[in-house]
């Protein structure tokens, strides 16, 4: 039995956070007003912790899942 791959998802958004964090530092070159600067507070700092704590809670989801796949696959008699 296969159980769901968490870790391409996972993968897929630390990797578009870090690329986001690139996009706003070329955007932030031109744009630097008191609207950039309460975007970037508002909608940009708040996304690494939150980020981080949703891939630590994928991870121990990903462990739960696979222990559990492993232990109904011992348990299957034929």
């Amino acid at each position: 039995m296969k159980t769901c791959d968490l870790s391409s998802g996972a993968a897929k958004l630390a990797l578009a956070l870090k690329q986001l964090g690139i996009k706003w530092e070329i955007t932030a070159e031109t744009w630097d007003d008191a609207t950039a600067r309460r975007f970037h507070e508002e909608f940009i700092v708040p996304l690494k912790p939150e980020v981080k704590q949703t891939l630590e809670a994928v991870g121990r989801l990903a462990e739960v899942l696979d222990r559990a796949g492993r232990d109904v696959s011992d348990d299957v008699i034929y």
